[in-house]
């Protein structure tokens, strides 16, 4: 089969077709417009979000990261106090110390029933007539000397 070759020239397309295809153009053309508007207001809220996203990350950088910074070198100075009570009480002799203050404590119980039992050997009795004898002895001397005055 040969494959004839027509010497017709094309036919031009008739003004219904090249309306219809003229409607059809401009109805997606439209829908394009429409599709690019739509497309632009979610770039302009998109673009609007990020800026609000950056304002919100600027302001707790500026107004967070002192309070952080200053609670991260209390922490530091936390730490470190605690590292050299933990290496003191490693240092430390616990059992010389308890030993230490168990001895203390039994001195002191010691002095402690020393001092009661000086206490209880006092003679109240003996004590209150020393008082009045001096008393007795003092009043007159005391009147005497108040006359020179």
């Amino acid at each position: 089969m040969e494959h004839q070759k027509s010497d017709e020239p094309s036919r031009p397309m008739d003004e219904a077709q090249f309306q219809a295809i003229l409607e059809h153009l401009q109805s997606s053309n439209a829908g394009q417009e429409k599709y690019a508007r739509k497309q632009y207001r979610m770039s302009q809220i998109t673009a609007l979000a990020s800026v609000l996203i950056l304002a919100i990350v600027i302001y707790a950088a500026v107004t967070l990261l002192p309070q952080v910074n200053t609670t991260l070198q209390n922490l530091d100075l936390i730490m470190k106090d605690l590292n050299t009570v933990t290496s003191e009480l490693a240092d430390a002799d616990i059992s010389t110390m308890l030993s230490n203050v168990n001895h203390l404590v039994t001195n002191s119980e010691q002095s402690v029933q020393d001092a009661l039992s000086k206490v209880n050997d006092i003679d109240i009795e003996n004590l209150n007539e020393a008082i009045r004898n001096l008393n007795d002895t003092v009043t007159p001397l005391a009147e005497f000397f108040n006359r020179f005055r």
